[in-house]
């Protein structure tokens, strides 16, 4: 019986990319944000229903990502596709290869940086101690992290917000550098704090969010180029061999949580495969026994019931600023879903979230809004040559896909001043060369 809802699982999860399949027939892209959503959620589903093959999955909480998919696809059908023409740009003459664009972005990773190395000052990390005692030291920043007893500065959240525009802004100039070594150091720069950050202070999530926004931008660029892949060979290559780099990273962040005290090399061979097991594919098995006790059906956890929270866990950082005292544990939620010794998070989806706020119904609703509204910035996106905040939306969307097997990413005020900084630098810098376009373009007066 297991086995069978297993297969129905995934045959679901395949269900997912066929939609987006149908989605670029319709609009002749692979680029549209329904595309980009449906190919994110098949691996997503996907690829937990394969890793931890042996868990047992609910197909009503597959079939209800695969309902929200398709919602959130439906306004790719209603658009005339062939009346639209994408506003390409000639490859010697973009304008995301401006001197502002690539001046901003170095200045930013600078500020990253220097605003991350000032925060961990402050957090009492050291050279020394980090050379000397480097797992005791990033164990004690994950421990305060997570019992919320780190040292509150404005330099963490200046890192944070230069370290996303950093890799917005990367993604979009990129493509601009045509030696390996210019490509190399943009990438390096991007990367790097989010990196340290993960390395130091066990942040993983920062690293995968940086990539999914770097790629939004890279994303642009390939629109203006005429070209509609979302992935092709040299993409699949350029991520084997990025995964390959990050992997010793990711493992050194595994060992900071406390495994670095494992002797024996069969526990911490365990210990390892639990944590990449649970990172990598523990959230659909967390949302769909969730999905199981929300519906009625039988759970291996008892969930804490809520009322209707009109939005709080889909923009948690706007009802904070609107003065929100609700209290939120450090994960977002107290209950913990396990399965068997090599299977536990706190992770539970955007889905539990959308849910929670709006009602099952009510969160079909919001994604078809969603849906709309990304759809119809996309058109404009296409369209408009010298588009500003359409673009800033298209890279942060990509990261909204990338957040959404953890939770809304608009529960992190950083957000919003990303997608306000990005959009103003794009904006200036279009009207810097469309000027520049004017002046070249305009014939010289001749004078007697």
């Amino acid at each position: 019986m297991e086995l069978t809802l297993k297969l129905v699982s995934i045959l679901l999860s395949g269900g997912i990319l066929y939609v987006g399949y149908v989605a670029r027939k319709v609009s002749g892209t692979w680029l549209t944000p329904a595309c980009i959503w449906c190919v994110g959620w098949f691996f997503l589903t996907f690829i937990p229903l394969l890793v931890a093959f042996s868990v047992p999955v609910n197909p009503l909480a597959i079939l209800y990502i695969l309902v929200m998919s398709v919602v959130f696809s439906i306004p790719v059908f209603g658009t005339k596709w062939k009346n639209i023409k994408v506003a390409t740009h000639a490859e010697d003459s973009s304008p995301f290869d401006s001197a502002l664009l690539r001046v901003s972005f170095y200045i930013f990773a600078c500020v990253s940086a220097v605003a991350l190395t000032v925060h961990l000052s402050i957090q009492g990390v050291t050279l020394s101690a980090l050379s000397t005692n480097f797992f005791e030291t990033s164990s004690a920043l994950i421990v305060d992290r997570y019992t919320e007893s780190t040292v509150e500065n404005i330099f963490a959240q200046i890192s944070n917000i230069s370290t996303y525009v950093t890799v917005g802004l990367g993604g979009l100039v990129f493509p601009g550098y045509r030696t390996l070594l210019g490509k190399l150091r943009i990438l390096s720069l991007a990367m790097a704090p989010s990196l340290a950050l993960m390395t130091i202070a066990g942040a993983k999530g920062t690293i995968f969010l940086c990539i999914a926004i770097f790629y939004g931008g890279y994303l642009v660029r390939r629109l203006r180029a005429g070209d509609n892949r979302l992935i092709d060979i040299a993409t699949i290559s350029r991520a084997s061999l990025g995964f390959a780099v990050l992997l010793p990273f990711v493992t050194i962040s595994f060992m900071s949580r406390g495994l670095y005290e494992d002797a024996a090399m069969v526990e911490l061979s365990s210990s390892l495969y639990r944590n990449f097991v649970s990172y990598s594919s523990a959230h659909i098995y967390a949302f769909s026994d969730w999905f199981s006790w929300y519906i009625g059906f039988d759970s291996h956890v008892f969930y804490a019931s809520d009322e209707m929270t009109g939005g709080f866990f889909t923009f948690m950082s706007l009802f904070k600023a609107l003065g929100s005292t609700k209290v939120v544990p450090p994960g977002y939620y107290d209950e913990y879903f396990q399965y068997s010794w090599f299977l536990q998070t706190n992770i539970y989806t955007i889905f539990r979230g959308l849910i929670t706020d709006f009602s099952l119904a009510g969160s079909v609703v919001f994604m078809y809004l969603a849906g709309f509204a990304s759809n119809l910035i996309f058109v404009s996106l296409m369209r408009n040559g010298r588009a500003s905040w359409s673009v800033a939306f298209y890279v942060v969307f990509c990261g909204f896909v990338y957040t959404s097997f953890l939770i809304s990413i608009l529960v992190w005020s950083s957000m919003y001043p990303t997608f306000g900084i990005i959009g103003v630098l794009l904006l200036v810098n279009n009207e810097r060369f469309a000027r520049r376009a004017n002046r070249q373009s305009t014939p010289a007066v001749a004078t007697s």
